[in-house]
């Protein structure tokens, strides 16, 4: 049975799972600020709203990250009194603001990333035109920045009473400075940070999971699927725009997906799943490091190992959303062929949907289409002979194949209408990220 709605636990959860994954240094990062924030938020209020979107606004601050970082970026976020040098660090934040600010169900969580490195004394500049609760999320930041530097190869639960000490030396500096909310800084110190309990929680990675998760679901959270569909496709813009060369690819292939699905009579709710599916198809590729994502040349045999665990690495994300097995077969099933030997599960054609069938011939299909560093993007006839090749040798169904090749002009309009509008998405932030890196 189609769910109608999807717990918005699992959704953030597994979204913010993704910035470790880009970036092991990042590694439980949100989760961590996250949970600072709700337990000084806890201590401010009661409002049910303020409480849940300060979760989320922890778990999303630095979904900016996933678009355009760079090592740089890394390490002035993770520099404690960055801001004082650098306003490259409001990058990341304004494209997250900007990803985000269009769904309603968001539109408080994107101004408070938007300004969640805004220090204290501009942000009373601002008046009430930014949300106190960035402030919230600045502090949690620069407090787990603080410590995770002070923590680094060390056994966390050992050296609490060692880097409390310079933590407290550090925020009343950082207050004094009006870098950080004097008020805030009091409370973490006064009725926070004395109490083991709180470390305890915070660096154990198993034990914040299932408290964010708590605290989530005491919000009775639950995203419409209409929503869910929508954001799917700025998470397909995540994966993507980490390459200039997959700058469209998702919306692409989630266009020629759904357009040979309803060939093959897919119900109406069927159709928006699979779009969904071929959206999300790549989000494993968050864990891929961009050198093999734009080799020019053919990948070596250890680099081809790493890349074919995006798929998994899809499955397993999408697993954790636990909404539609549907969904996360189609998706996570593209690599796989009919011979049995695809990847990375190496399933045989009796165990293949159709859905991942159809969402096979349109990964290729797409993938030819396009520019990438090792090749340009064939032309249609070509195109067409590489796949019917594919469909002899029971890499590809060849219904499927046959499909598309029936409907070529249609599906090829509106393959290129999707990765078009795609294209200016990716072309507006590429300027962003040339005004911050000018400045």
């Amino acid at each position: 049975m189609f769910e109608k709605t999807l717990d918005i636990s699992r959704f953030l959860l597994a979204v913010s799972s993704t910035n470790s994954l880009a970036d092991p240094v990042l590694n439980n990062h949100n989760y961590r600020v996250a949970y600072i924030s709700f337990v000084l938020s806890r201590r401010l209020t009661y409002d049910n709203d303020f409480l849940s979107n300060i979760i989320i606004s922890g778990l999303l601050h630095d979904i900016g990250l996933l678009l355009f970082s760079s090592s740089e970026d890394i390490l002035i976020i993770r520099a404690p009194e960055s801001e004082e040098f650098s306003k490259r660090i409001h990058l990341h934040a304004e494209v997250g603001y900007r990803l985000l600010k269009n769904f309603p169900l968001f539109s408080k969580v994107a101004l408070a990333i938007k300004y969640h490195h805004t220090p204290f004394k501009k942000f009373l500049d601002f008046g009430h035109k930014v949300p106190y609760a960035s402030q919230i999320i600045h502090l949690a930041d620069r407090i787990d920045v603080f410590v995770s530097a002070k923590l680094e190869g060390k056994e966390p639960y050992k050296e609490i009473p060692n880097f409390c000490v310079d933590l407290k030396d550090f925020l009343l500096r950082s207050a004094y400075k009006r870098l950080l909310d004097p008020r805030l800084v009091r409370l973490f110190l006064k009725e926070i940070s004395p109490k083991e309990a709180f470390w305890f929680e915070l660096f154990n990675k198993e034990f914040l999971k299932e408290s964010l998760r708590s605290f989530l679901e005491n919000y009775s959270m639950k995203l419409p699927f209409e929503a869910f569909f929508s954001l799917s496709q700025v998470l397909a813009y995540l994966i993507d725009f980490k390459s200039p060369f997959t700058a469209t690819h998702s919306s692409g292939v989630a266009q020629v997906a759904t357009s040979l699905a309803s060939l093959f009579n897919f119900t109406s709710p069927d159709l928006k799943k699979i779009k969904v599916a071929g959206l999300l198809h790549d989000i494993g590729k968050v864990a891929i490091p961009n050198e093999i994502l734009e080799k020019p040349g053919k990948l070596t045999r250890e680099e081809m190992s790493l890349m074919k665990s995006h798929v998994y690495y899809t499955f397993k994300i999408l697993s954790q959303l636990a909404f539609d097995e549907n969904i996360v077969e189609w998706a996570s099933y593209h690599h796989e062929t009919l011979d049995g030997e695809g990847y990375p599960f190496k399933l045989k054609a009796r165990e293949l949907p159709l859905g991942s069938r159809i969402m096979a011939v349109a990964d290729v299909f797409t993938a030819l289409m396009e520019d990438r560093p090792y090749k340009k993007g064939f032309p249609l006839g070509k195109a067409l002979e590489i796949l019917d090749s594919l469909a002899r040798k029971k890499k590809l169904d060849k219904r499927v194949v046959n499909a598309l090749r029936n409907n070529l002009e249609k599906v090829e309009v509106s393959r290129k209408t999707a990765q078009s509008r795609a294209r200016e998405i990716y072309d507006s932030l590429r300027k962003l990220v040339k005004e911050f890196t000018r400045s």
